[in-house]
């Protein structure tokens, strides 16, 4: 879409004429959307005068362009603002421009492909969480944008501060700072605000290749990794999925994961199994898997879903420690889907005496 379309016709009783447009944004006829983006903009030259047809027959009832005419021999900018796309599916608009001249001969079409889900993998309609109580004492609190971004996260347990995050984006220079109590970590987004990595000063959380036995890394939608890493620890999240999509729509389950945490004292490997309900984990905004092993041991980038790709579509069901314990889980969902309450009984076994079974259950607020 860089090169010109340039037409000259000398047939007939026509005078020679050159038409045509030449694309500098976008550099490619589809531009791919999250439901939570809700501005563009087209940067093109034209030869001739043209005109812009947007009409709802060709989707364009969910955005916006001005103006929908004007000169040859001109640079246009033109700003396209969306809306968000709440409907829980994926959608299209066509643009086609024309020269008015010359109609026939000169034209470009342009579509914009809006996914149903946003950058964070929750679907468009899903409810923001305003907060997480469960009956062991733990709080969660959350604050988001109009965007749906996070913006804020505390988790306590008993009264006690546990984690408190606070994110900022930068949409001019597409950077994501995390405050992460006396960490600060940057990262880079592109328009799924997400990060692949973040970085601080002797810090870094970001996914990495896992690698098959003749040392390639494999695909991401077979294994990968997310890596907290600092100047005294390691903890390492493996997933495995066996060769899924992870396509912003696609509906994605790890089938195993293992959480690898090394520090000077101890170096620990735990092996979980994971089993799935039919409930859909994107109705809220929050990965709801992520509460499941208690507000100490959870990871507050991965519940915020900041790496979108850790968060399984389904909500689990049973998770199976190799090992010693097992944690079963039912919800209650809302109208709308979302979570409305989440209970997890957790078996632990003993060798030669009966199992100690612990129920807590936590209760979302929209």
């Amino acid at each position: 879409m860089a090169t010109a379309l340039s037409l000259a016709s000398c047939l007939g009783t026509d005078e020679p004429y050159t038409a045509g447009f030449v694309f500098i944004k976008p550099t490619a006829n589809v531009t791919m959307l999250y439901a939570n983006n809700t501005s563009d903009s087209i940067i093109f030259y034209s030869y001739g005068n043209w005109n812009l047809n947007t009409s709802a027959a060709m989707g364009g009832n969910w955005f916006s362009v001005a103006p929908t005419s004007g000169n040859g021999q001109v640079v246009y900018s033109l700003p396209v603002s969306f809306k968000q796309n709440t409907t829980g599916e994926s959608r299209y608009g066509e643009l086609r421009f024309t020269d008015t001249a010359h109609p026939g001969d000169a034209n470009a079409t342009l579509y914009f492909w809006q996914y149903a889900t946003r950058g964070d993998g929750s679907l468009g309609n899903a409810a923001d969480v305003k907060a997480i109580s469960g009956t062991d004492g733990s709080h969660y609190e959350f604050s988001y944008d109009e965007l749906h971004r996070p913006l804020s996260l505390k988790v306590s347990k008993d009264g006690t501060l546990l984690h408190s995050l606070s994110l900022s984006y930068n949409n001019a220079d597409s950077i994501l700072t995390v405050r992460d109590k006396e960490k600060t970590l940057t990262g880079r987004f592109t328009n799924d605000y997400q990060p692949i990595q973040l970085i601080g000063d002797g810090d870094t959380i970001g996914y990495t290749a896992q690698y098959n036995g003749v040392g390639y890394p494999v695909q991401p939608g077979m294994a990968f990794n997310l890596v907290h890493r600092s100047f005294s620890s390691v903890k390492a999240y493996a997933f495995l999925l066996g060769g899924q999509q992870l396509a912003p729509d696609s509906l994605h389950r790890a089938d195993s994961l293992t959480i690898i945490n090394k520090t000077k004292e101890f170096n620990v490997t735990e092996r979980l199994k994971m089993y799935y309900s039919q409930a859909d984990n994107r109705h809220q905004s929050v990965d709801a898997n992520q509460i499941v092993f208690g507000a100490e041991q959870c990871d507050p980038y991965q519940l915020l879903s900041l790496f979108r790709y850790t968060r399984s579509t389904s909500i689990v069901s049973k998770i199976e420690h190799l090992g010693d314990q097992t944690y079963d889980v039912t919800v209650k969902l809302n109208a709308d889907n979302s979570v409305a309450e989440m209970t997890v009984r957790q078996t632990q076994y003993w060798l030669g005496a009966p199992p100690t079974v612990t129920d807590i259950t936590y209760t979302f607020e929209y």
